[in-house]
């Protein structure tokens, strides 16, 4: 059988695609972290459901392909399965393979879009970078794209000081004079858009929540 590892957008449920909603209403299996879940409950009901967590998530990926032999499993993943979460879409298609489970990605709406209306920007027109990953994080990766003249929209640690730990490294790089973009939670009905100087967000020891993109402006340093 199939497990469908299905986009369901940012935060407001309706964003989800029709396609998306069609497979989740066919599958017998529901899967994904209990926050996403939760946005879907009136369509869950009678199924079964896994809720992931970090702890267990080994043993409960293993469970997933057990049953993705024999049922279809709609894996419902924040946002788009290919912005921000290679971790976890390489683990799938490895145990897929190994199981010889079929893997089908169904694209969805991602939280970067609605930034980029927010700061009026084109995809093209910047860089994409994200620091909520599982290991070390190579914070110089920002030093190598601030010289090229695009802006740089970050998903920064999923940690309070996330964005306080970009400002300090752009201060270090001598940008404290920027004013970054904090978005968070967007598309979710209490969305907040903030407009802070990197200095600010030191010096106040800002804190934000683990939903959250900053942009950077580009910032020439010698």
């Amino acid at each position: 059988m199939t497990l469908y590892v299905i986009g369901v957008g940012p935060g407001d449920p309706s964003l989800i695609t029709v396609k998306g909603l069609e497979v989740l209403r066919d599958s017998k299996v529901v899967t994904g972290w209990g926050s996403v879940i939760e946005r879907f409950s009136s369509y869950i009901q009678g199924k079964q459901v896994i809720r992931l967590n970090y702890k267990e998530e080994e043993k409960q990926l293993n469970e997933i392909m057990k049953l993705a032999k024999n049922e279809n499993v709609a894996f419902l993943n924040h946002g788009d399965p290919a912005v921000s979460d290679f971790q976890l879409l390489n683990k799938l298609k490895k145990l897929c393979m190994d199981n010889r489970v079929e893997l089908v990605i169904i694209p969805g709406v991602s939280s970067i879009i609605r930034a980029l209306h927010i700061i009026g920007k084109d995809l093209s027109e910047i860089v994409f970078l994200t620091f909520h990953v599982r290991g070390e994080i190579n914070y110089d990766e920002i030093k190598k794209f601030l010289n090229t003249g695009r802006g740089i929209l970050i998903n920064p640690e999923p940690y309070p000081d996330g964005v306080k730990r970009i400002a300090l490294k752009l201060k270090e790089y001598g940008c404290n004079f920027i004013t970054l973009t904090i978005m968070e939670k967007l598309t979710y009905q209490d969305e907040k858009v903030y407009n802070f100087n990197v200095d600010e967000i030191i010096t106040r020891d800002l804190k934000f929540s683990d939903l959250t993109i900053v942009y950077i402006p580009p910032c020439s340093f010698s």
